[in-house]
């Protein structure tokens, strides 16, 4: 079995390689791309020299592998932090002297048998110094890559019923709505393979907060997980008016359920940066919603009617 830094020019048995420039890879920032590598993977390679600059693959396995070139120039303690599915799980390992084409940067192993989320960040680089290079990745040899997908799902709690409304992703056949009472899951398809961009859920329980990600089907295959959206429903047990002043010093004025301004409220009782962006209200005619914007609300009141 292969080690941190020994050459790996083709995948070992159980394993199945993909290029870094495979078009179901995120890249967010300054890279740049080199095809003249006859020694790389495909004769490819992508590399950054700045910091904070992000690659995201999605993939459906249970592990993971990231190849690269080893150099005498790479950080000694790692160019790159690696998180999957949120959590920090080591760096990318690229120094070695003399350095070796193609060589093991980094390996997780033992996952659940799942999609997951593997982000890679770069550390520890100094401009024209100090590089991140990637080669390829490596997972299960019956895993396989799957689109990030970005469609802003936003949950609304009713009574007995939460609505989810998300926008739409060019080239989706279909869309599968997962549902978890924690949040970060384990998730449970609860509706496969939908049109449209919108599910009322109805097997929920009062009182009950419910965790939400949508996933797009593209090309028969499933993407990855959307933004989670969670809802509380609760019983509706009267109604408000919910004035909200905007910061150009327009208002909206929606008639609410109790349970919907409560939601709101929460929504909006959240630190800066965090939270879906948006909130969805019921214009009463089908199918139809407005969006408040988070940043663009200066402040709300709630009256309460009995």
């Amino acid at each position: 079995m292969a080690t941190i830094g020994q050459p790996l020019t083709a995948p070992e048995a159980g394993w199945r390689r993909y290029d870094e420039r495979d078009s179901r890879i995120k890249y967010t920032g300054d890279w740049s791309f080199r095809t003249d590598v006859t020694a790389d993977y495909k004769s490819t390679r992508t590399y950054s020299s700045t910091n904070d600059n992000e690659m995201q693959i999605n993939f459906y396995g249970s592990k993971v592998r990231l190849l690269g070139p080893s150099s005498p120039s790479r950080p000694q303690n790692g160019s790159a932090e690696v998180y999957l599915d949120n959590t920090f799980v080591g760096m990318v390992h690229q120094y070695a002297d003399p350095g070796n084409l193609t060589v093991l940067n980094f390996e997780y192993v033992n996952l659940s048998k799942d999609v997951h989320v593997i982000k890679v960040i770069t550390k520890n680089l100094i401009r024209d110094e100090l590089w991140c290079t990637l080669d390829a990745i490596d997972i299960d040899s019956d895993g396989y890559l799957v689109h990030p997908i970005s469609v802003n799902l936003t949950a609304n709690a009713g009574d007995s019923q939460v609505t989810l409304i998300w926008e739409s992703v060019t080239g989706a056949t279909g869309y599968n709505v997962k549902r978890a009472t924690t949040t970060a899951g384990p998730y449970e398809i609860i509706a496969a393979n939908i049109s449209g961009n919108s599910y009322v859920d109805t097997d929920v329980e009062n009182g009950t907060t419910y965790y939400y990600v949508v996933t797009a089907i593209m090309a028969g295959e499933e993407s990855g997980n959307s933004n989670e959206a969670s809802a509380l429903p609760e019983a509706d047990d009267g109604q408000a008016i919910l004035r909200v002043t905007m910061i150009d010093s327009s208002e909206r004025e929606y008639k609410v359920t109790k349970a919907v301004a409560n939601d709101f409220i929460t929504w909006c009782n959240r630190s800066i940066g965090t939270g879906n962006s948006c909130y969805a209200f019921d214009k009463g005619i089908q199918s139809s919603k407005e969006y408040l914007f988070y940043e663009k609300i200066s402040s709300f009141e709630v009256i309460l009617i009995a």
